[in-house]
């Protein structure tokens, strides 16, 4: 009986709400935009993928899980995986895509820092940022033998605050 009287009170609660709105979600919603959603399914599956190999060494100049990889190393082997070709170095991957503002970055992403030098303004490292917040990007890559390899970070650290160069959008739908 309680299941009968959950389930009458769950029929005219959509029942309800249907009335509200009767048009089907692609109408309310004329706006959905194709490539922005095929985009998007791309930089998810780009970053489940690139999540396989947190903790995968560091090795200068490595661009495989087997070996290890850079940073530079490290982008070009996840984007490869999904028919994405890029430079293998982050100055050759700072003119891969398109710039992008700040602001309107998105995941999947690549952001560029300067090398350790940042009054140099050279491009020496580079990541995939996860996320975007009102502080920054969070973003995977690997840095050094010190760090553990594969990992992620957030661009508000010191060490990359100063660094940060650009964002790029090298996925294309």
């Amino acid at each position: 009986m309680r299941f009968l009287l959950f389930l009458l009170i769950v029929i005219f609660s959509q029942l309800k709400s249907l009335a509200q709105n009767p048009d089907p979600w692609w109408i309310s919603n004329p706006y959905i935009d194709s490539a922005s959603l095929r985009r998007q399914i791309l930089a998810d599956s780009i970053l489940n993928y690139a999540y396989t190999f947190k903790g995968v060494p560091y090795v200068w100049g490595g661009n495989s899980p087997e070996s290890g990889f850079d940073c530079s190393g490290f982008i070009y082997y996840v984007y490869k995986k999904f028919g994405i070709e890029l430079p293998r170095t982050s100055g050759q991957q700072f003119d891969a895509g398109i710039p992008i503002p700040y602001t309107e970055a998105e995941r999947g992403d690549i952001i560029l820092f300067t090398g350790m030098h940042p009054v140099f303004g050279i491009p020496g490292h580079v990541g995939i940022i996860i996320s975007r917040d009102d502080e920054g990007f969070t973003f995977i890559h690997t840095a050094s033998p010190l760090t553990g390899g594969v990992h992620v970070s957030h661009s508000k650290e010191r060490s990359f605050y100063e660094r940060f160069l650009e964002v790029r959008r090298v996925i294309r739908t």
